[in-house]
């Protein structure tokens, strides 16, 4: 496997290293524009997604791309809230998507019933954070098969995040002044499309449909 990745190290110096564009951001700092909030799935990769250059996302991956509601100086997740507060606060960042996607294992997970062990207690815990939507979509489809359980519950689970986005004070200041916009977003890895939350409808569009509200 190494071997592989220093194969691919190469092709990347060869022929996709901007040097120019390297040297840029070395000597002016990051100043992305968007904050990406996705999941750490392999098969899910923003700069691809979304053709975006180096410097233009500030990236925060996590298992089922949770946004943890704001909890103050008691919050128990740092990681996602450390990095929003600097995104928000310090880079200024104009736009924050949040990135759901199908076939989400973390979502899979909160239909397993999965009981801690020495092994996981750390992702069932972080799981709690997509319990509601399971229970939405336990509600709103009783007679759902699983995969329409699924993927009921990674769009609400998209949602929910944008609802948690607002419980930081600092977040919610900034939309309500017109100096942040939030975005849900869902991605279907196995044909490509990208649909956006539209609030006005309460669902998911085609992103090229997408029109803000």
């Amino acid at each position: 496997m190494l071997d592989k990745l220093k194969r691919g190290y190469q092709e990347f110096i060869d022929t996709k290293f901007n040097r120019e564009l390297a040297e840029y951001l070395a000597d002016n700092g990051q100043h992305p524009q968007t904050m990406f909030i996705t999941c750490s799935d392999s098969r899910v990769v923003p700069n691809q997604i979304t053709n975006a250059k180096p410097g233009e996302l500030f990236i925060t991956r996590n298992i089922g791309n949770f946004v943890p509601p704001y909890l103050g100086e008691n919050s128990r997740y740092l990681a996602t809230a450390s990095a929003l507060e600097y995104s928000v606060n310090s880079l200024k960042v104009k736009n924050i998507i949040v990135c759901g996607h199908s076939n989400c294992g973390a979502i899979g997970s909160l239909f397993q019933n999965l009981k801690p062990n020495e092994n996981n207690i750390h992702i069932v815990k972080w799981l709690e954070l997509g319990q509601k939507a399971k229970d939405k979509a336990l509600k709103a489809l009783p007679n759902g098969t699983i995969a329409e359980l699924r993927d009921f519950t990674e769009k609400e689970s998209v949602k929910m995040q944008l609802d948690n986005l607002l419980t930081y004070p600092y977040v919610k200041n900034r939309v309500e002044s017109g100096e942040l916009t939030i975005y849900g977003w869902f991605y279907n890895f196995r044909n490509g499309e990208v649909f956006c939350y539209d609030k006005k409808q309460d669902k998911f569009v085609p992103i090229l449909e997408f029109e803000e509200n």
